[in-house]
């Protein structure tokens, strides 16, 4: 009985010693990111799609909130997601798709740090596609500046898009 109590209390302290992250301090929308696809997209080529000049508004949003960007320990991925609009089309010719986070000037293909990703993109989409935040710790460098390019990489094609569409893409990052 002694044991069991002793591997009790042992089991307790080490899932107590595993560190959780902390709740986010509040996050950081950056949203009605859009661009365009059409129909001249086909597999299985990838393609890189600049969206420049885009708001982060991080500053301002971090003042909001009364705290100095000493006090920020890092900026992650939150979520994200895709939306067709207009019902012009669908997100079904998607197989792998991912977001990343560009300062101003650049355009190179796989610029800067990948942020969102979808791998594989599940089948019959439809319009709405949630994104998976990357495994990265911080993205500051990225977010802080009023204004950066957002790459938007369709990296394999299931099929052509049917028709030309425009696609919304809305994100939070996480200010912890």
């Amino acid at each position: 009985m002694a044991k069991r109590i002793l591997l009790f209390i042992s089991f307790a302290l080490v899932i107590g010693a595993c560190k959780k992250d902390d709740p986010p301090l509040f996050t950081i929308p950056v949203q009605n990111v859009i661009f365009s696809v059409d129909p001249t997209m086909q597999p299985p080529f990838t393609y890189y799609i600049p969206v420049n000049n885009v708001m982060t508004n991080a500053m301002n949003l971090i003042d909001a909130h009364g705290i100095d960007t000493s006090e920020i320990k890092s900026i992650r991925p939150g979520k994200a997601s895709l939306q067709a609009l207009f019902g012009q089309g669908d997100l079904d010719f998607l197989d792998a798709v991912s977001v990343r986070l560009c300062p101003i000037g650049s355009n190179k293909e796989n610029c800067g740090q990948e942020v969102f990703y979808r791998d594989p993109v599940p089948l019959r989409t439809g319009i709405d596609l949630d994104l998976v935040p990357s495994n990265v710790n911080d993205v500051r460098d990225f977010v802080f500046p009023d204004r950066i390019n957002i790459q938007v990489k369709l990296e394999r094609l299931r099929d052509f898009p049917k028709n030309t569409f425009d696609v919304r893409l809305d994100m939070e990052f996480e200010v912890r």
